[in-house]
């Protein structure tokens, strides 16, 4: 066999034990959805009798998911939106900056990659109890883009000091301003990454569940992770209902990568490019 063969061959081995590793637990997740609890305990691998919706039905109702859907997304929406606008001005006015303030700021904001979340967690609840922004939706956004904006800053960081600065100061010689080149030009260009914070960011804070947990604590705020949390007990876990309500959850994120994989593939391959 030549050394092509070779390749094909093991690139379709790769890609049967990939297939497995994804498909297998899909569907293990929807057999289980639609297996009454008496089903699950006879037989949890095997097949459902018949396709009944009485589980989704239960989880909607029972742990109010059309509320927490809600919830989640306006934490995702306020927390995607001040990411992307503070995170690109900020990684702009850094990147386009040569004074020794600038690389202070740019490498303040790299210490926080290296700060784990479950170390500032306590002093950011202090820190959210005394400005009594606990239990409110735009808190916990605020939450998100506290954790997020280091890592935000050093992805738009890197992709505006590759654009060419030429297009900016022509534009200010027409007596264009840097907040005005900002929003009009160097802005959409940003496109692929932007696209690549959004959907990265949106999947984190979607399933997330220590934030919601910390800051988010009463059921009218409360997010789809802890709303399907409340189908698990001491002794007893309502996996049939907790499988349905982790379907109905995943259904907001498949159809956003659905409208957004262009974009999602540009920017991975523009990043790949530039690194």
């Amino acid at each position: 066999m030549t050394a092509k063969g070779w390749i094909g061959g093991v690139r379709l081995v790769f890609l049967a034990i990939w297939s497995v590793v994804v498909l297998v637990p899909l569907w293990m997740l929807l057999s289980i959805a639609f297996k009454t609890p008496s089903e699950f305990l006879e037989n949890p691998f095997g097949l459902p009798a018949s396709i009944r919706l009485d589980n989704f039905v239960s989880s909607w109702t029972q742990a109010s998911l059309g509320l927490a859907l809600g919830n989640s997304l306006l934490v995702t929406a306020i927390s995607l939106a001040a990411l992307v606008l503070f995170g690109s001005a900020a990684a702009y006015a850094l990147a386009r900056g040569s004074s020794r303030i600038h690389r202070a700021l740019y490498a303040y904001f790299l210490l926080g990659l290296m700060v784990p979340f479950q170390i500032a967690m306590i002093p950011l609840y202090k820190v959210f109890r005394t400005f009594e922004l606990i239990n409110k939706i735009p808190g916990g956004a605020l939450a998100y883009v506290a954790v997020t904006i280091p890592f935000v800053v050093f992805l738009f960081f890197e992709f505006v000091r590759a654009l060419p600065a030429d297009l900016e100061e022509a534009a200010s010689i027409d007596g264009c301003g840097r907040v005005r080149a900002f929003a009009l030009i160097v802005f959409p260009l940003l496109k692929p990454v932007t696209a690549t914070v959004v959907i990265t960011n949106c999947i984190s804070i979607w399933n997330d569940f220590m934030v919601p947990l910390l800051f988010l604590q009463k059921s009218s705020v409360r997010t789809i992770p802890i709303a399907i949390y409340s189908f698990t007990g001491e002794y007893n876990n309502q996996w049939p209902l907790i499988f349905a309500g982790v379907v109905i959850s995943s259904l907001p994120m498949v159809i956003a990568f659905l409208l957004l994989q262009k974009q999602f593939i540009k920017g991975m391959v523009s990043g790949a490019v530039k690194g």
